[in-house]
């Protein structure tokens, strides 16, 4: 009997495709039972509403920290092109 199950398992196993879908079904299965120990999803709820919040007051710093950033970027330009423009020679016609 543990022959005939043992032949019957080589037969089927030999297939990549089992193998691969058995191994889906293993790790799936395993991930869903993760998911679910937690019970009810209040802890995640809170917590992705804590981040938000958090996230929230490093906008008003964000937005200087980029202001800042541009006024440099652009006085280096404005100094760049006034020093070609000045070392150029018009030529006017």
């Amino acid at each position: 009997m543990i022959q005939k199950f043992k032949k019957f398992m080589k037969g089927i196993c030999s297939s990549e495709r089992i193998k691969m879908m058995s191994l889906m079904l293993l790790v799936g299965t395993t991930a869903v039972m993760a998911q679910n120990a937690a019970g009810d999803y209040s802890a995640g709820t809170t917590a992705l509403g804590t981040v938000t919040s958090e996230i929230a007051k490093y906008v008003p710093y964000v937005v200087k920290l980029c202001y800042a950033i541009a006024g440099v970027v652009a006085v280096v330009g404005a100094i760049s092109v006034y020093i070609k423009m000045s070392a150029s020679v018009l030529v006017l016609q």
